[in-house]
């Protein structure tokens, strides 16, 4: 793939996502993702392009340039996109509730999602206790 454009278009398919998902998931508005798609808007540089590529999953280097290979080392540090996107039949398998979608749950905030995990959490330990 030639363009930043086609990369960040490639990484986005690979997960199933429309361009409004990756904006969510990566904090930037669907207009730049489109923009930067069609390239119509140049590469981002510095935190915007280090968002991007923590919320595809991919090696900034490859998206911004090519070069090298796609593909986050498995050796990645915590927080540096290793596991925060998943692709969409790996999600849904994994996902434990039947009444509320893994996509929706994708579109709460960042502040939302760690209240979740902290009332889910709360709740299985007194579940456990009680036993």
């Amino acid at each position: 793939m030639k363009t930043f454009g086609q990369r960040v278009r490639h990484a986005r398919l690979r997960y199933g996502w429309t361009q409004k998902e990756l904006a969510h998931a990566s904090g930037l508005a669907q207009s730049a993702i489109g923009n930067y798609e069609s390239g119509q808007r140049t590469e981002p540089s510095g935190a915007a392009l280090l968002r991007l590529a923590s919320a595809l999953d991919v090696s900034p280097l490859w998206l911004s340039s090519g070069e090298g290979g796609m593909e986050l080392p498995e050796a990645a540090p915590a927080g540096a996109g290793r596991g925060r996107a998943r692709p969409a039949k790996e999600a849904a398998a994994a996902w434990p509730f039947r009444t509320v979608s893994y996509e929706s749950f994708q579109l709460l905030s960042t502040s939302d999602k760690k209240l979740l995990e902290s009332l889910v959490g709360t709740f299985v330990r007194s579940c456990a206790e009680g036993r």
